[in-house]
């Protein structure tokens, strides 16, 4: 029987490895400051531990994570902010330059326990030139490298 990458043989039986995985894209341009962005598109989260309505990523399997996000700029200023449990982890900027359509991205390792939520927000209105459309997305996402 062929093994999958995420199973892991041993002598005498068969384990899933646990796993946490998704990634979206935005495809709304300018949404709501002081909130999570709600990427809206799912392109993968088959462990459904991304919420595409809230915007939040809740941590169903504690361990180690890798996160990023890339987000286009246009007709203002950006600032965004990886949170983690309401509380900033990093924050990017982009200062905007007009006629042009900009970019700006952060990724980040982060130890998680159970129920952590993860998430990006533009903390507010004045630097909120996030630009997405049918064809320009913005995307978040996150895998778990190892549980503890």
């Amino acid at each position: 029987m062929p093994v999958k990458a995420h199973e892991v043989i041993m002598p005498h039986e068969m384990m899933k490895a646990p796993m946490s995985a998704f990634s979206a894209v935005l495809t709304n341009a300018y949404p709501q400051a002081g909130a999570p962005i709600q990427f809206n598109q799912v392109l993968y989260n088959g462990e459904n531990h991304y919420d595409s309505h809230s915007g939040v990523f809740t941590c169903q399997v504690p361990g180690l994570y890798f996160f990023s996000y890339h987000i286009h700029v246009n007709g203002a200023n950006a600032l965004v902010a990886l949170y983690r449990n309401e509380e900033p982890v990093m924050f990017s900027y982009d200062e905007y330059n007009k006629g042009f359509l900009d970019q700006l991205s952060g990724s980040t390792v982060l130890m998680l326990q159970t129920h952590d939520r993860v998430y990006i927000q533009a903390p507010d209105e004045e630097s909120n030139g996030i630009f997405a459309a049918d064809n320009v997305h913005c995307s978040f996402s996150g895998f778990l490298i190892a549980s503890t």
